[in-house]
């Protein structure tokens, strides 16, 4: 069990939950801002940057169309914190495809979204000390 008084674990959570959402908020808000011409110029950027490597062009134009809206929902699913080690994963492999297509890429940014992968991983870890979550075990009735 984990001591009430003395939860590092449970601040560390919070403020990985913080700062996903902080980034997954902002990026999800630039992209929806811009209406449809966003969402479609969004696709037309990974067409482009996709289309001289060997993955299919309708997985790209795909997980292109998804990228908003689960850019939109990561942030509110981990401030919300149910089911929170799930969304953690859910999180970690979203990254995980990111950081995948920027190496396919030969993205030099593909370095910083394997750290974020890393630090979703981090929160998967962290989530069973969370007690701000909708569904933990030490939040009170």
């Amino acid at each position: 069990m984990v001591d009430k008084k003395n939860c590092e674990g449970c601040w560390i959570s919070l403020i990985l939950r913080l700062a996903f959402a902080s980034l997954f908020a902002a990026a999800a808000i630039s992209k929806w801002s811009h209406g449809l011409a966003g969402l479609n110029g969004l696709v037309t950027n990974f067409q482009t940057t996709f289309k001289d490597t060997w993955l299919p062009g309708p997985l790209v134009t795909l997980h292109a169309r998804l990228v908003p809206y689960i850019e939109a929902v990561i942030p509110v699913w981990l401030l919300l914190g149910f089911r929170l080690r799930l969304a953690w994963v859910f999180t970690a492999l979203f990254m995980v495809t990111l950081a995948f297509g920027l190496t396919v890429a030969q993205s030099s940014s593909a370095v910083d979204n394997y750290f974020y992968v890393l630090m979703a991983c981090a929160g998967i870890y962290f989530s069973q000390y969370d007690r701000t979550s909708l569904d933990s075990p030490g939040r009170a009735s």
